[in-house]
């Protein structure tokens, strides 16, 4: 671990914005993200492995992930950086974008309206489209304690859900002040690492002390697998955007349960591509790597489907058009030698005769 400055990913308005990019639109957006200005970081090995560039383990501004059936994309984060990136996407007269009222990490004082077999529907205290407010779904496993309708709670959204899917939020009691490094917990004081290199965890976890970052009282410090190879600097900037953000959470969970106060500072957009949209980021990945007719359209129409496409770029190469110029001599249909010996009863280079003929050369 060095002590270099990896970047703080404090985005500007309409400026440059640190990304962390991830699920089956990755390398299309990468490129598409790249040469709009924009900066990915955190990225996967297969992205670290097709493109010819660096790239930095530093805190992010904004994550983007496939959404729901992989019919678009999920962009959480700072909110000027949200927007800045959901103008970005806008790739075709298809795209669609929303910005969801109800974002991951909003914190809000809630109430029990139902409970249900597995969890309690709770009232958020926020308008929803419709005019109608929101509510969010809190798993029983996500509390702990029981609650009844009518009760109040200080719930976070886990996970957002998308304009064109059926689900409510997924809520918890569990509350995290999120960076592009790690969280901070509430309710914890010990330091974490999730996964990666148990030396490196404990590494990380030692030289916590040496940021010289004041952590707010009552929160604990989860770093995630990117940690272990960031600066110090990017650590210690990660640390101060959770440490405020946490600040902002015990603001709310402070005010009396009649208040209306939510804490939304992280935002979250939604982007639904089309069918012309998916050919557009088909061009994107073309650019980068062979990519088959309708990749896109494909790989979100099931994880069958998507293995398929994976399957047939690894066999086959297309040109920039998108159409086959070779075929890999692993799918050739022609039998091998040993094939056609099998086939015919044939005696095998070492002079026996192959397990599928008799004595007279005839297969059984």
């Amino acid at each position: 671990m060095t002590d270099t400055d990896q970047g703080s990913a404090d985005q500007t308005e309409g400026g440059p914005v640190a990304v962390r990019l991830r699920g089956i639109y990755t390398t299309a957006l990468t490129r598409l993200l790249g040469e709009a200005g924009h900066e990915v970081v955190q990225a996967s090995p297969a992205i670290r492995r097709r493109f010819d560039r660096e790239f930095e383990d530093a805190p992010f501004d904004v994550t983007c992930e496939t959404g729901p059936d992989g019919q678009g994309v999920a962009l959480h984060g700072d909110p000027e950086a949200v927007a800045t990136l959901r103008e970005d996407l806008l790739v075709a007269v298809d795209t669609m974008a929303w910005t969801d009222p109800v974002p991951s990490g909003a914190v809000a004082h809630g109430r029990v309206t139902e409970t249900l077999g597995g969890g309690a529907v709770v009232e958020l205290g926020v308008d929803a489209p419709g005019g109608h407010d929101a509510t969010g779904y809190l798993p029983y496993s996500e509390t702990g304690d029981r609650v009844e309708t009518g009760d109040d709670c200080v719930v976070q959204v886990a996970r957002a859900t998308a304009p064109w899917d059926d689900d409510r939020p997924e809520l918890t009691t569990q509350l995290r002040a999120r960076s592009g490094l790690g969280d901070l917990v509430r309710g914890r004081s010990e330091t974490r690492v999730r996964g990666g290199d148990d030396a490196a965890a404990r590494e990380l976890a030692g030289m916590t002390d040496l940021l010289d970052t004041d952590t707010p009282d009552g929160w604990g410090i989860e770093w995630n697998r990117a940690a272990p190879e960031a600066g110090l600097d990017a650590l210690r900037a990660a640390l101060e955007r959770a440490g405020a953000r946490a600040e902002t959470i015990d603001e709310v969970v402070a005010e009396p349960p009649a208040a209306p106060a939510i804490a939304t500072e992280p935002a979250t957009a939604w982007v639904w591509f089309g069918r012309a949209s998916r050919f557009a980021l088909d061009d994107h990945r073309r650019a980068v790597t062979s990519t088959m007719p309708g990749h896109h359209r494909t790989k979100a129409a099931s994880s069958a489907a998507s293995s398929g496409v994976d399957l047939a770029e690894a066999l086959c190469t297309f040109d920039e058009a998108g159409a086959k110029t070779k075929t890999s001599s692993r799918s050739r249909s022609s039998p091998s030698s040993s094939d056609r010996r099998r086939e015919t009863g044939s005696a095998s280079p070492t002079g026996s005769r192959t397990a599928g003929s008799s004595r007279w050369g005839v297969g059984r």
